[in-house]
């Protein structure tokens, strides 16, 4: 019997949900920093076998906002749990309120509360997490360290057991939904909040303008790296373009490991005074 369905990945920001997802598809996919608020879109990856389709949906971190980009992201992950055939929680700490916007929504789906960063965490707060979602009765409980434990094979087996027969939506070869315009456009972000200070990468968005093939060994691709200010632009840009340098050589060699092939990166940086709040601007940057 093959077996797929679609798995929404939902936490915290930073409780390892794009660790996870990168670990499960054993490629790199979703942006991974020490920073919240990384993932704006959601990110879908597949795992093919000869058994089942895996596609797993990463969301943004759930957190308390009453911005317009939040209130968004906010709709998104509804979206996702909604149409998501299991859902797979991941908590690495006691504290969990955003439940409470979620509760009815979790209770009716299949879930799974994976227990990341065990090894940092007592007995206490492990079972103190335990606590907290019993209100929407998890199927299984997995605690583990993502990043010292590489539990793939037991969350695959958690993951197998609710998911039902179901057809092959995708070819063999694909890995991610996601254009690779778009997860160029992802690790131009990842490397801008690497490399800036920590509240400018949310006035930051990403769209590739361009992206041609030149010929069979290069692609081009330019980017427009939009922000809210004239001093965000002064920043990014840095002293005699030292910044914008160093981000577009990062960037560059992370797109080329992604694609298999040399890539020209041109990076340009314009103002868009007040994007983070105009709902249409939101949905034209943060789409596909």
């Amino acid at each position: 019997m093959f077996k797929s369905g679609y798995i929404a990945l939902i936490g915290k920001p930073n409780v390892g949900k794009s660790t996870f997802l990168n670990l499960m598809i054993g490629e790199k996919l979703s942006i991974v920093t020490n920073k919240p608020q990384t993932t704006r879109t959601p990110i879908k990856g597949i795992l093919t076998t000869d058994n089942y389709q895996i596609i797993f949906i990463d969301t943004p971190g759930i957190h308390e906002s009453q911005k317009k980009l939040n209130q968004i992201m906010l709709s998104s992950i509804k979206s996702t749990i909604e149409d998501a055939d299991v859902c797979f929680i991941i908590a690495d700490s006691p504290g969990n309120d955003y439940l409470k916007n979620f509760e009815d929504l979790l209770s009716k789906k299949n879930t799974i509360l994976l227990i990341n960063k065990a090894d940092k965490l007592t007995k206490e707060q492990i079972d103190s997490i335990r606590a907290e979602f019993m209100i929407i009765d998890p199927k299984k409980i997995i605690v583990t360290s993502l990043i010292m434990d590489n539990p793939k094979e037991e969350i695959l087996n958690a993951i197998l057991e609710e998911l039902k027969e179901g057809p092959k939506y995708y070819t063999e070869d694909e890995i991610s939904i996601n254009s690779l315009r778009f997860l160029a456009s992802e690790f131009i972000r990842e490397t801008l909040i690497e490399n800036l200070s920590e509240e400018l990468p949310y006035y930051i968005a990403v769209v590739i303008d361009e992206f041609k093939e030149r010929n069979e060994n290069l692609t081009y691709i330019k980017a427009i790296i939009y922000t809210e200010k004239d001093s965000q632009k002064a920043i990014i840009i840095g002293q005699n373009g030292s910044m914008l340098k160093k981000i577009g050589s990062s960037a560059r060699k992370k797109i080329e490991y992604l694609i298999d092939k040399k890539v020209y990166l041109e990076l340009w940086v314009k103002v868009k005074k007040g994007w983070t709040k105009n709902e249409k601007l939101i949905k034209e940057f943060l789409s596909e």
